[in-house]
């Protein structure tokens, strides 16, 4: 079987991953701070205080209940800790990319964080599962929820994102995976949880888009 980092960079130029590198590395967080600003601000409370529960939940059990419970390194830094070469096609590929450097000179700061065991902003190492998936994908479902287009540029955008945690070695597939289902369990369950208290005259778990603060 192919492994996923190979067939994520089947197609690969500078431009691509320039485009992926800063998807990943700076419209993530431009995306994640923006829902939680606009949320914030909404004047549903029923669809607020969903969402910022989910995110609580989601971040939680993905930043440190299981990254502490599965705590993993991903491709990135395969070498350093199992000293083989089972993922030295990638970074021979990622070498050749001329804007890498986003991800060489970041994972660099973490492993010299780890080898001094100093803290630092930004520090650890932990690749299971994939933060930066569980919020796009929590995200996408937040967006699918307010209106079509909404929801397709959001699960388009976290499938970017998936992509994006594979083509740069930060996380295996199955990291994404995981984080993917963890997002939706945790929607489902403030969808069940949250929503009815608060809607009563609702039984399907959907939050009433008519009520506001």
């Amino acid at each position: 079987m192919t492994p996923a980092w190979k067939l994520a960079h089947r197609f690969s130029s500078e431009i691509w991953s320039l485009f992926v590198l800063k998807c990943y590395d700076v419209v993530w967080f431009a995306q994640w701070f923006g829902t939680i600003l606009y949320v914030a601000l909404w004047s549903n409370r029923v669809g607020r205080v969903r969402y910022l529960w989910a995110h609580a939940l989601t971040l939680v059990t993905t930043g440190t209940i299981l990254a502490a419970a599965l705590s993993s390194v991903g491709p990135v830094f395969y070498d350093h800790f199992a000293e083989e070469t089972r993922f030295h096609g990638l970074k021979a590929a990622m070498d050749g990319i001329e804007h890498s450097y986003l991800v060489r000179g970041y994972s660099d700061y973490l492993f010299t964080l780890y080898e001094t065991g100093r803290s630092g902003f930004g520090g650890g190492i932990s690749a299971m599962p994939s933060v930066h998936v569980a919020l796009a994908v929590l995200n996408a479902l937040f967006l699918s929820s307010l209106n079509r287009w909404s929801g397709a540029a959001g699960w388009a955008f976290a499938a970017l994102i998936f992509y994006g945690s594979i083509y740069t070695g930060w996380h295996y597939a199955v990291d994404g995976y995981l984080a993917a289902a963890v997002a939706l369990t945790m929607w489902w369950l403030t969808g069940r949880m949250i929503v009815p208290p608060l809607c009563p005259t609702r039984t399907d778990g959907a939050f009433d888009r008519t009520r506001s603060s």
